[in-house]
């Protein structure tokens, strides 16, 4: 059943909403969901617009670990291991670090790399 799926991509409450607003049954079997519905849903998803309304001061700015694995990166070049033409920088990536100073001269020093090597590949 698609409600039992659709907490995989959106908080389960919201995910009924909008099954709800395409006249998607969330009852129905997920393999059988008609290709119709299944791009509409697609089209709300895209069009639902988030506006930032704020920021929480720096006493909540903080950065958390996650992101790609460092295994998975060319550090001479930022490029991925794993996807040929995929340079990456900054937050993308899993490093652990305090927050403040350190994480803005990783994105300024892995965003360089990665743009500099990005670049000299159609130069």
């Amino acid at each position: 059943m698609i409600k039992n799926h659709i907490g995989d991509i959106l908080q389960p409450r919201l995910g009924l909403a909008l099954l709800s607003l395409v006249g998607i049954d969330p009852d129905t079997p997920l393999r059988i969901l008609p290709r119709e519905q299944r791009l509409a849903f697609a089209r709300l998803l895209k069009a639902i617009p988030l506006a930032v309304s704020g920021l929480l001061g720096k006493d909540k700015a903080v950065v958390t670990g996650g992101g790609v694995d460092l295994k998975e990166v060319v550090f001479t070049s930022m490029r991925s291991k794993l996807f040929e033409n995929l340079f990456l920088a900054g937050d993308i990536l899993d490093f652990d670090r305090p927050s403040g100073g350190f994480s803005l001269q990783i994105c300024w020093t892995t965003g360089f790399v990665a743009g500099s090597s990005a670049t000299a590949l159609i130069t």
